[in-house]
Formats: structure tokens, C-alpha cells, sequence
């Protein structure tokens, strides 16, 4: 028997897939890269306006425009016209006053369209002001109807952003730089910082120069005041051998720097790619992992191709000995051999995801806090840091039982720096209460040491 419905409407909504919502909990890459100066348009519609008077101009819908064809028909190449010599272009200057079709001669139906017919024209124009603004992208073919096809002159957000993503990304936010000078790279780095969710930059340039600006930034926004919890991912240039790499990831030493190997015989296709955009794919996969303590160590990453076998262990060894993250091909399935950060001090500082472990600590119990006790006309009485010592409490243990951190420490340990969470109010500063406790990461199982011993 069928299911009976009675006589009706029934309405139901359906959430787009390309709707973006991150939540405070996500992890996005933040890509800046140069990008193209210019957009180009196919076969635009346009509709033949009356043919005398001021009606002479038919209107484009972007202004600066260099017109490249008027044609009857879509999809036809070169300088095809039914009109050739019957009209010209005006490029426009401002959203006020567009590009447009002068028809200066010809007769409707013969040396130009009829009223109301529709034609097709061709024509690039500057890209506008907006070009420049941080963007968010899900999706790859957003990304290229934006910055135009990969490519390694224009194209170059556009091989870096679709890397992130092909490699799980959740969203990529790109910032296309206005210009070529060191400050237009600044000016770029400078538009992320209102930007909360962003984890990881990756700028695609092996300049020393604006790779410092990465770096200074993502010391600048980890800062407790701002913070804005973040690191950089960065690549360099092809051609850099081992020494080179080693020599570099010394010089950045930071817990908030990432430096990818290899930077040589990478390839995407027909494109020869750099370290740059080995940083992006790694980006994407650090992204991915569905908790921050997950270490992409021994991940799969996707979108380019190095040479198999192409490094000594020893190599190997001495690059991650120096904080280098080493990408490495077998039968040419490519590999992250350790997750590292340019900091090799200590397991805590060298370990990406504890890095991350650690930002997210910091950036959930900020926000949780805030959430429950500021701005909320609360004054401190004498149980306000008993209440804001358990929301703490309460914080952490949900951390504890959704396997974000080890454990938090109840006891006072002088051995292991264990110490108790207590919320007490500041004596010289009557409007603040300081929490001080502590805490044991989660760490990757990177090491099994087997002993045995022969007997007779």
C-alpha cells in the first residue's frame, strides 16, 4: 500500500554545499601570491539598444575595457565580425561610466544588429579593487573562474590555492598582492590580520625578504593580546639543494615557521613548480586532519610529483635533524617522512601538531572564557575565581575526554612542572583574575626502541 498524503504544500529547504560556515574550531591556509591584472571576457550578450540618437552606445558591464571582437555568434576566434569597420569602443572609466559599443555607421540588419538583437562581445578590463581582498574559497572552480587558469605567471594563487585544497583543506582564504614591490607583499600579510581563523600563511615567494614578513606576522598575531594563533609554511626556490635548506630552516628557527623539502624537480603536469608549492599541499593536509594533535607525519599528499628515491637517508636525517619537513616519493606515492617545525629544540617545539595543540589550547580557552564571563556586567566577588577556577576546569576536562590534550595537572610536581588550575585575583590590578595551571599534550608515536638479548 502506498503512503498516504494529504492534499498540500509542502515546502522543504535545502542547505547549499556551497555555503561556506567555518566554525571557530577550523583550520583554514591563508595563500598570498601574485595574480592577473586583467580579466578577460568571452562572448558577452549584448542587447542592440534603438538604433539613432544617444542609442548609438550599447553598454558593457565593466569599465577599462579593451574590446578584442563583436561577432553575431558565440564561439568564434580571432577578429571575426558581421560589422568589421561599422563600430568602436569606448573603455569607460569608473563603475559610473562603463565600457561600451559606438555604432557609427551601417544599416540595421546589415552593417550592424537590429534593434533588440542580441550580439556577442569580446574584451578584457582591469581587474577592480576587490581583486585584492582576502577571499575564502571551497571550491577549485571558484578559485579559477577568479584568478584564471594554473598558471606560473598569472596563475600562480591559482595552482596554490587548488593544491590546498586537493589535499583536504577544508577552505582556503587567498589574498591576491596589488602590486611587485616588498610592500605590497606587507600591505597583503597586513589584510590577515583581522582575520580569526586562519592557521597556516603560505606566501607563494622564495624571496627571504617577504618570507621574513610571513614570519614577523605570525609571530606579531600569535601574541597573547591578539591572539591570533598561526604559523608559516614556506618553500624555497628551485634548485636549492640540501645544504641550502639546512642553512635557511637555522636561520628561521620558530616554533611559528614551517620549511618544506624538496624545492627541485617538482612538477604539476607540464608546470615545474617550486617549494612554495610543496607548502601549500602540506598546508592542506595539516588542515584536513579532523583533530590538531593529528600529526601528518607519514600522510599521503597529492597534486605534484617529485623523483622516486630520489634522497639518502642521510640527507633526509640531517634536514629533519634541523627542523626541515621532508616530502619524499616511493613508487611515486609522496610522503610527509616527519612533521616538523624549524625549532628542533624539544619534542614540544619541534612537533607541528603540538604546536597546534598548544594554539588551540590557547584559542579555545580565550574564547570559552569570553564567552561565559565578559561583558556580561559580572563584578568580581569573593566567588568569582572560584567560579571562573572550575569553568576552567570545566574547559580543559571536555579537552581531556574529546582527545585534544593528555591531561591537565591536579597536583603540584616540582619534578614535572605539574601544577594545579587556581584563579585568584590580581593584587595590583583589582579588575583582573589570573588563572595559572597546566597541561600534557598529546604527542605523535614517532619512535618504538626494541631491545632484545641473545642467550645460549
Amino acid at each position: 500500500m502506498m503512503t498516504y498524503q494529504a492534499p498540500g504544500v509542502t515546502v522543504e529547504s535545502i542547505i547549499s554545499q556551497r555555503v561556506i560556515s567555518i566554525s571557530e574550531e577550523a583550520r583554514i591556509p591563508a595563500i598570498i601570491s601574485t595574480g592577473p591584472s586583467i580579466r578577460t571576457v568571452i562572448d558577452e550578450p549584448v542587447e542592440r539598444a534603438a538604433s539613432s540618437g544617444s542609442s548609438n552606445v550599447d553598454y558593457l558591464l565593466h569599465y577599462g575595457v579593451t574590446v578584442t571582437q563583436v561577432a553575431a555568434i558565440p564561439n568564434v576566434s580571432g577578429s571575426y565580425s558581421n560589422w568589421s569597420g561599422h563600430w568602436s569602443y569606448g573603455a569607460g572609466t569608473d563603475v559610473n561610466n562603463l565600457g561600451y559599443i559606438q555604432w557609427d555607421s551601417g544599416t540595421p540588419g546589415d552593417g550592424q544588429p537590429r534593434e533588440g538583437e542580441i550580439y556577442y562581445v569580446s574584451y578584457t578590463y582591469p581587474v577592480p579593487a576587490t581583486q585584492f581582498d582576502p577571499t575564502l574559497f571551497v571550491d577549485s572552480d571558484d578559485v579559477r573562474a577568479f584568478y584564471g587558469d594554473e598558471d606560473l605567471i598569472t596563475g600562480q594563487m591559482t595552482i596554490a590555492a587548488n593544491l590546498a585544497l586537493e589535499n583536504g583543506a577544508p577552505a582556503v582564504m587567498c589574498v591576491q598582492v596589488s602590486g611587485s614591490n616588498d610592500s605590497d607583499w606587507q600591505t597583503a600579510f597586513n589584510k590577515l590580520k583581522k582575520k580569526k581563523n586562519i592557521a597556516y600563511v603560505i606566501p607563494i615567494s622564495n624571496d627571504e625578504t617577504i618570507q621574513g614578513y610571513a614570519s614577523n606576522h605570525c609571530l606579531i598575531e600569535s601574541q597573547p593580546l591578539i591572539g591570533h594563533e598561526r604559523e608559516c609554511i614556506l618553500g624555497m626556490s628551485s634548485g636549492s639543494d640540501v645544504d641550502d635548506h639546512v642553512a635557511r630552516a637555522q636561520a628561521l628557527e620558530s616554533i611559528r615557521v614551517i620549511l618544506v623539502f624538496p624545492s627541485e624537480n617538482v612538477s604539476r603536469g607540464d608546470l615545474i613548480l617550486d617549494g612554495t608549492y610543496v607548502a601549500a599541499a602540506v598546508a592542506g593536509s595539516i588542515c584536513a586532519q579532523e583533530k590538531v594533535v593529528s600529526p601528518i607525519t607519514g600522510k599521503v599528499l597529492v597534486g605534484f610529483a617529485i623523483p622516486d628515491e630520489a634522497y639518502e637517508p642521510y640527507d633526509m636525517n640531517r634536514l629533519g635533524a634541523n627542523g626541515v619537513l621532508v616530502c619524499y616519493s616511493e613508487s611515486g606515492v609522496i610522503k610527509v617522512r616527519h612533521s616538523l617545525t624549524t625549532d628542533p629544540t624539544s619534542a614540544t617545539t619541534a612537533e607541528v601538531s603540538v604546536v597546534a595543540s598548544d594554539d588551540y589550547v590557547r584559542r579555545i580557552t580565550r574564547t570559552r572564557l569570553d564567552e561565559m564571563f565578559l561583558n556580561k556586567g559580572i563584578v568580581i566577588g569573593p566567588t568569582t575565581p572560584g567560579a571562573v577556577e572550575e569553568s576552567v576546569k570545566a574547559i580543559w576536562n571536555a579537552m581531556v575526554r574529546n582527545g585534544f590534550i593528555y591531561v591537565y595537572g591536579t597536583k603540584t610536581d616540582p619534578l614535572t612542572g605539574e601544577v594545579p588550575i587556581k584563579a585568584v585575583t590580581d593584587p595590583d590590578e583589582p579588575r583582573q583574575i589570573n588563572v595559572t595551571g597546566s597541561i600534557r599534550y598529546l604527542y605523535p608515536l614517532n619512535y618504538i626502541r626494541v631491545t632484545f638479548f641473545v642467550y645460549i
